[in-house]
């Protein structure tokens, strides 16, 4: 009684719980169903979720096709709306390109279509020749005196070569200037030359630049402009050829910087700086009003005295000039060169001094015992016959080619110096000689000290590096290239005081003197340090 008494309360109890709840969904229909019925219902009910999910899978699916559609259908608009800017932009360009070539053709063709100052007929012989260029007003015409009125400056005319005289039957300016030197169209590199060239022939004395270039754009075989170049500083680097060039400058019409164009070849490169020089300095004297001073022209090369081209070009073009060669102990040379290297390109690591005792390899810039042979380059000058075997023993790289050039004024650089017991005296007499070498009316000024210091010395960090990678060449690891250097001392000092110095057509400072200092060629300089 008990116990079925409190589960009947137990269950009034939680009926009545529930019946105070609201019934909906599977709580109230299992509250009213039995067993099997409520298990088909739980089926049914788990069946239609199902389906709604399926439903909602295809609503989504649906979905993002019809979004992909729609991004794919708008990629492919966009990529056809750039397409068609890409062909546009294609077509202009190309557009743009097919005006350009028809304009430059264009061009070319009124370009080569224009009167030329020179031109040489199909058949027609190079040596009837006359000047196309338009004439020079008598005002123009006059602006040096009367006595003046040659070619380039007094005694020095342009002419044929066919004359051995080379100048006692040359025509005047005047008679060149009714004459016309015809070319051929192809003369490209003439024209390339030619292009954007100062007009020069306004310039009393001067003929035309173009009647002097060739189709191979250097200077004709047939004209002579060797007045046009009085000296050249040649050689050797190192040897205080930028002094000299400094100080000369000051009273002749020299260029400014190295002209190196023989080197290369070119000729009439040379010729055009020549000129465009000399017309610079002849505007600005008349715009100051002053009458145009005729002073020595020259240039600087340190290069040339070991060119091939360089020394035949001398021969060839300017046979008169006076060239003005220095020269150095080759180990005092070689440590100086080293070392120039060293503080103005310190980005580029040296080799060692061992591998520098022959020629000039790769990655040495220039710098080797090969161009040390200071003796064999000067015997390719034409200043002594080479018939001797004696002589020949001399030499060590075999130069056969050999050119006939004009005077040379040999010095070795310490006569430049000041310092010393007798320095001043010796420096003052070499400046001199050096006067009267060139021809010169004013006194040549002393020499100043060199400043050696390198491009980037303001910085401490490069200048540090340079003064760690620079050489003493007196200390033991280098022993090997003095040796070597030694040799060639030994051989050059010999050679020039025993064949070179013999020659009427060279010239030095002091001669007792300078033979001394080649003497001492003969020692290793390190002890007497």
């Amino acid at each position: 009684m008990g116990e079925s008494s409190r589960q009947h309360r137990h269950s009034h109890r939680g009926t009545r719980k529930k019946s105070e709840q609201p019934l909906d969904g599977y709580a109230a229909r299992r509250s009213q169903l039995t067993v099997s019925q409520y298990f088909e219902a739980v089926e049914l009910s788990r069946s239609h979720r199902q389906s709604s999910k399926n439903d909602d899978r295809s609503k989504k699916s649906s979905s993002h096709q019809h979004n992909g559609k729609r991004r794919q259908d708008k990629t492919s608009s966009e990529r056809e709306a750039i397409a068609s800017i890409s062909i546009s932009d294609k077509c202009f360009r190309r557009c743009a390109i097919l005006v350009m070539i028809s304009f430059l053709s264009v061009a070319s063709i009124n370009f080569i279509m224009l009167p030329s100052y020179m031109g040489i007929a199909p058949g027609e012989n190079n040596s009837k020749s006359r000047w196309t260029h338009r004439k020079i007003s008598s005002a123009k015409a006059n602006v040096l005196p009367a006595d003046k009125q040659q070619v380039f400056r007094i005694g020095k005319n342009f002419g044929s070569k066919n004359d051995n005289s080379m100048r006692s039957s040359q025509k005047t300016s005047d008679e060149l200037k009714e004459q016309e030197i015809q070319t051929p169209p192809d003369d490209l590199k003439r024209k390339k030359l030619l292009y954007g060239t100062k007009h020069v022939p306004e310039m009393a004395n001067w003929p035309p630049l173009s009647a002097l270039i060739g189709n191979d754009g250097n200077i004709r075989d047939d004209v002579d402009v060797s007045g046009i170049l009085d000296f050249a500083i040649i050689g050797f680097g190192k040897t205080g050829t930028t002094s000299i060039l400094r100080h000369l400058s000051e009273m002749t019409d020299s260029l400014s910087k190295e002209h190196c164009d023989l080197v290369v070849n070119k000729s009439g490169n040379l010729l055009k700086d020549l000129y465009e020089d000399h017309a610079r300095r002849f505007k600005q004297a008349k715009r100051d009003g002053e009458e145009p001073e005729d002073r020595l022209r020259g240039l600087k090369c340190p290069q040339d005295i070991s060119s091939d081209y360089s020394i035949f070009n001398y021969a060839k073009y300017f046979p008169s000039t006076k060239l003005i060669i220095g020269i150095r102990h080759p180990v005092l040379w070689f440590e100086s060169l080293y070392n120039f290297r060293v503080t103005n390109v310190p980005w580029k690591e040296m080799l060692p001094t061992s591998d520098l005792t022959r020629g000039c390899i790769s990655g040495s810039q220039g710098v080797c015992a090969w161009r040390a042979n200071f003796h064999d380059f000067l015997s390719r000058l034409g200043k002594t016959s080479m018939s001797s075997a004696s002589e020949k023993e001399l030499l060590q790289l075999g130069l056969d080619k050999h050119a006939k050039v004009g005077p040379v004024f040999l010095y070795e650089v310490s006569q430049l110096s000041e310092s010393g017991s007798d320095g001043g005296v010796r420096s003052a007499q070499f400046r001199t000689d050096l006067k009267q070498f060139l021809g010169l009316q004013k006194e040549i000024p002393p020499f100043p000290l060199v400043d050696t210091s390198g491009r980037f010395d303001f910085l401490p960090v490069v200048k540090n590096q340079v003064d760690r990678n620079k050489i003493d060449i007196c200390q033991p690891q280098h022993d090997i290239i003095r040796d070597v250097l030694m040799e060639k001392a030994t051989l050059a000092s010999t050679w020039i005081r025993k064949y070179f110095l013999q020659s009427d057509e060279v010239f030095v400072s002091s001669r007792e003197h300078f033979e001394l200092i080649l003497e001492s060629w003969m020692h290793d300089p390190c002890p007497r340090r």
